[in-house]
């Protein structure tokens, strides 16, 4: 409680410091640029996805003159047209990288899948660095706006692909395939800029940035699974991405009427590695009871693929979530018991993943953290304003 009336505080001493500078983050950021608001453009562009606030400023358009008649002069292009002040540098989970307003040309060379020359484009020296449209007018199937190339005007920039944290992967880049980034291949991402990738084939869904999909994907064979005794045929590369993978091959989703989480989709994860909604753990599969990942056995998460699971509450009845006693969940082997819920051993053994069993005090200690560091945030800026004034 006193840490709440604290940030409260701080809040309120942040909204009195804005109101003495004009009442607005533009003031502040004015000032620390030695210039008055009504000499600078400043863009102040609230990244949705990522919560972080993106600066950036030009020098504020000269007015245009009037035709004569007029009431008076119009007012010059507003933030964000072709001078391009509101400018973004992606998602704060996933930022773009590079050195931005630098002068030069890149020449990216264009093949075919035989290795013969298609083309060869110049683009801007700092290609990728911020979200821009870079295709449009420049790739040479971006001259002209066509509804088979509305790819040339969707925004992206290179991402570094290990501090990429949305949901959907960043993508190896196919223009300079000999560059690197710490030692790393450049990857591209549309998805952190709000672009939709409309050029790439599309990739499948791989789960959560914190809670990834495992196995493989694009294997070819088949997996034995054991369902209600009988032992049924899936894919090799069953549980490598998010799919409803028991639609027509489960044998309950076979019938007229087949329940409703044969469509839902799901995959297979690492316990250790799966950060989810305390309330929704995955599940120790039943399908492959005897085999193992890294030692641990095979866990599935219809969550981490943004569906529901409509299935182990009803179908899975050994499961260790299922178990509402100790003694329930002692008999089951893969199973073990919180103090207050059963769940899949590992979660509470592994050293890597037993965290699942102290889950009251990461809550409490997490909540600590986060008003740490919004107190810290804030004052943090009234320290700015201060040294500003």
């Amino acid at each position: 409680m006193q840490s709440t009336l604290r940030v409260l505080a701080c809040v309120a001493s942040l909204t009195a410091a804005l109101d003495s500078t004009g009442g607005s983050f533009e003031a502040l950021w004015a000032r620390s640029h030695g210039a008055s608001v009504s000499r600078q453009t400043v863009a102040l562009r609230h990244e949705a996805q990522g919560n972080g606030w993106r600066f950036s400023s030009a020098p504020a358009p000269s007015p245009v003159a009037s035709p004569a008649g007029s009431p008076g002069p119009s007012p010059g292009p507003s933030p964000g047209d072709e001078y391009g002040v509101a400018v973004s540098f992606g998602d704060t989970r996933c930022p773009c990288i590079g050195f931005d307003n630098i002068e030069g040309e890149t020449s990216i060379v264009f093949e075919d899948d035989g290795g013969k020359e298609i083309a060869a484009v110049s683009y801007p020296a700092d290609l990728g660095a911020r979200c821009e449209a870079w295709d449009d007018r420049k790739h040479y199937d971006c001259h002209t706006a066509t509804e088979d190339n509305q790819w040339c005007r969707q925004q992206w920039c290179y991402v570094d692909p290990c501090d990429c944290h949305i949901p959907v992967l960043p993508k190896r880049s196919t223009y300079s395939p000999d560059t690197t980034y710490r030692g790393k291949p450049l990857f591209y991402s549309y998805a952190t800029c709000g672009g939709k990738d409309m050029w790439t084939k599309a990739l499948p869904e791989v789960g959560t940035p914190g809670c990834r999909c495992i196995n493989f994907d694009n294997i070819p064979g088949n997996i034995q699974m054991e369902i209600e005794g009988q032992l049924t045929a899936y894919p090799a590369e069953v549980g490598g991405t998010c799919s409803s993978w028991d639609k027509e091959l489960h044998p309950l989703c076979k019938s007229d009427k087949p329940p409703k989480w044969c469509t839902e989709r799901w995959c297979y994860v690492d316990p250790c590695s799966c950060s989810l909604p305390k309330d929704t753990p995955p599940k120790v599969s039943s399908y492959l009871p005897e085999a193992t990942f890294t030692g641990k056995s095979i866990y599935y998460s219809y969550e981490t693929c943004g569906a529901k699971d409509y299935y182990t509450k009803d179908f899975n009845k050994v499961a260790c979530v299922n178990q509402d006693t100790e003694e329930k969940c002692g008999d089951l082997p893969r199973c073990a018991w919180t103090g207050s819920k059963c769940l899949g051993a590992e979660l509470i053994n592994h050293p890597l993943c037993g965290h699942m069993s102290e889950e009251e005090e990461i809550e409490k200690s997490g909540a600590v953290r986060s008003v740490g560091a919004c107190s810290g945030a804030l004052l943090a800026i009234l320290g700015v304003e201060r040294l500003l004034a």
